[in-house]
């Protein structure tokens, strides 16, 4: 079953998470390369605005796999979902560990005294264990948590469970994380973003949508999704004036629920949205994009603190978007390509459907 605005939107979607990493008029690593209020404000826009793309995945992995979760095979079915996804998050998280952040380092250092500082990063935080080798890498366990919770529930015909439990971990993510500092006082050490916490709630929303056929005119999906977008938004300058939180430190929030749900249905009530175009065509190497991305992130992060320009901020994501669709091709010809861009073995009779290009974070 092809959708081509949900097709359409999984490209648009990845835009957003390049967004994300490449932090436009933001620099990780060194906050005071754009010290100036408004460039504070500016980036954490950018990066804000953009937080509708892993509710949006998390959606469409839910409505695609529904149909699958009936039936004697349905435990067949999700491990065959489930495997290149887990195969990916393993692949890259060698990946990720065992190539140089700062390949020229290595010329003037040597490959093991550039890599121990990375090395100590990466085992410094626990948090890293439910993630991988990089941090985007959370998106991969998370789906597969909660399509495995969401099967179970169905073992027991309570699909319906699924909502309410996504939604007590949803709230207690809020509480540990965006929410912590006013009601506890302080961030838990536990990265609620990580887990079942956030990715549930959206998972199970998805098969139920599809299973009970929730629709909306696009109007209402419309408005929803604006209203959403804008509890979202003034959920955030409401923790930043009141409390100090910076704008641009939230994943999700309360306004993520009807900001995301009215896109998804905005986009059923427009199924022909985006047809033909080059975002439709895209979308198949989107799980593949999604994982390899990160790599140039990282290496082209020193380029935009040389520079600093602004023009150069703007065109980053999409730059970086060309860059890894190139070294994506690039990729596709080596023997392992199919490992590191499908997550299944080279002649394996797997086929990746179309719908699981939505494993993207």
């Amino acid at each position: 079953m092809r959708i081509s605005s949900i097709e359409a939107m999984r490209t648009l979607a990845l835009l957003a998470v390049v967004v994300i990493h490449s932090s436009p008029f933001a620099n990780p690593f060194d906050p005071t390369i754009w010290p100036e209020p408004h460039q504070i404000y500016l980036a954490a826009l950018f990066n804000q605005l953009t937080r509708f793309a892993v509710p949006f995945f998390f959606l469409t992995a839910g409505f695609f796999f529904e149909p699958k979760l009936k039936g004697p095979n349905a435990g067949t079915a999700l491990w065959r979902y489930c495997r290149p996804l887990l195969l990916l998050w393993l692949v890259w998280s060698l990946v990720y560990t065992l190539v140089p952040f700062d390949p020229p380092a290595v010329l003037s250092q040597g490959y093991l005294a550039t890599m121990a500082p990375q090395w100590a990063w990466l085992l410094s935080d626990t948090n890293n264990l439910w993630v991988g080798g990089m941090v985007h890498l959370w998106y991969l366990p998370a789906l597969v948590l909660a399509m495995g919770l969401c099967w179970l529930a169905e073992k027991f015909g309570k699909l319906e469970l699924t909502l309410v439990l996504g939604l007590l971990l949803y709230l207690l993510a809020l509480l540990g994380g965006s929410y912590a500092k006013p009601i506890l006082g302080a961030e838990w050490s536990l990265m609620t973003r990580n887990g079942p916490f956030f990715s549930l709630i959206f998972v199970s929303l998805g098969m139920l949508v599809r299973r009970h056929q929730w629709r909306l005119p696009s109007r209402s999906a419309f408005w929803l999704m604006a209203a959403g977008g804008l509890v979202y938004l003034l959920e955030g300058a409401a923790l930043y004036f009141l409390d100090g939180i910076p704008f641009g430190r939230h994943d999700f929030l309360l306004g993520s629920l009807p900001w995301s749900l009215g896109l998804f249905l905005w986009l059923l009530a427009n199924p022909r949205w985006g047809q033909g175009s080059w975002l439709e065509q895209l979308a198949p190497k989107v799980l593949g994009l999604y994982c390899l991305h990160m790599l140039l992130v990282i290496w082209l992060m020193p380029l935009s603190a040389a520079w600093m320009s602004p023009l150069w901020e703007v065109c980053k994501p999409q730059v970086l978007l060309a860059l890894s669709v190139l070294l994506y091709q690039l990729l596709a010809w080596l023997p392992l390509s199919s490992w590191l861009l499908q997550g299944r073995p080279s002649g394996s009779s797997t086929t990746l459907r179309t719908e699981k290009a939505q494993a993207a974070n």
